[in-house]
């Protein structure tokens, strides 16, 4: 039974893969000018969910030694999904705002990042694959080893809490939003109320992990395993990917953006 359970949150997860992947394809090849600057946000944060899932697939299931440069890798990314999530909303209901003048310092986090993941990057690939072992067999490893200049916990922590903020900065434009004076569809404020729902899921599914790392290491290595809990994520990544595909297929943000445009 827990096999067939394992089998099917990794053939969830690759489904979602795939589909994520095609609707972030659609996206880039339909962009309209008039939301080009919301639809391409959407894609990076899309994107750095689609790596997100796909490397943990890999590690979940071992296929991640054969490929030990993947791993570590998408840390600097992972902090873009906040920033562009706000602004993907931003400029989607209020589409004639512009970037804030330091727009640039939402950026800090990605450049930590980056910093972080060079002494993985530069390590002897003897090195990589003695990690990786040591990783698909117990995942708190992920979080303990030492291939970096800070304590590896502190990036879920701080992604966490940053991605919390940039919520509640997403919620807040949703609820400012008056329909009655703007030019967009209806639709287009439903299209970000569900946006921000499966952002909201996605900080919720990941608040058990953060406070066990906060307090207990080692908890959060079972939390990891958990096939029940992976399951759950899995499915979640699954109908979000599906939401991503079959909303650039048929409902491209740019079609329906402006009320005197026909979809």
């Amino acid at each position: 039974m827990e096999n067939a359970l394992r089998n099917l949150a990794v053939a969830l997860a690759l489904t979602g893969v795939l589909l994520c992947l095609i609707g972030v394809a659609i996206r880039l090849l339909n962009l309209r000018q008039h939301n080009r600057k919301a639809e391409l946000l959407i894609c990076i944060a899309a994107g750095a969910l689609l790596w997100h899932a796909l490397v943990y697939v890999m590690i979940y299931t071992g296929v991640i030694r054969a490929f030990p440069n993947l791993y570590n890798k998408g840390i600097p990314f992972y902090y873009l999904i906040g920033p562009a999530t706000f602004y993907a909303t931003q400029f989607s209901l209020f589409p004639h705002s512009k970037y804030p003048k330091y727009w640039w310092l939402h950026l800090l986090p990605f450049v930590l990042g980056v910093i972080d993941v060079m002494p993985y990057a530069m390590a002897p690939l003897t090195e990589k694959q003695a990690l990786l072992d040591e990783v698909v067999q117990d995942m708190k490893m992920g979080v303990l080893h030492q291939f970096g200049y800070i304590d590896q916990k502190w990036h879920y922590i701080l992604r966490f809490f940053l991605a919390f903020v940039y919520l509640m900065a997403q919620w807040r434009l949703i609820y400012v939003h008056d329909g009655r004076f703007s030019p967009l569809a209806p639709s287009v404020k439903s299209y970000m109320v569900w946006y921000a729902c499966f952002y909201s899921l996605h900080l919720l599914m990941q608040t058990s992990l953060v406070l066990s790392l906060l307090f207990n290491q080692l908890q959060s290595s079972f939390i990891m395993r958990d096939v029940y809990q992976v399951i759950w994520v899995s499915l979640f990544y699954f109908v979000f990917s599906l939401w991503i595909f079959i909303s650039a297929l048929y409902r491209p943000l740019g079609s329906y953006a402006l009320k005197d445009v026909q979809a």
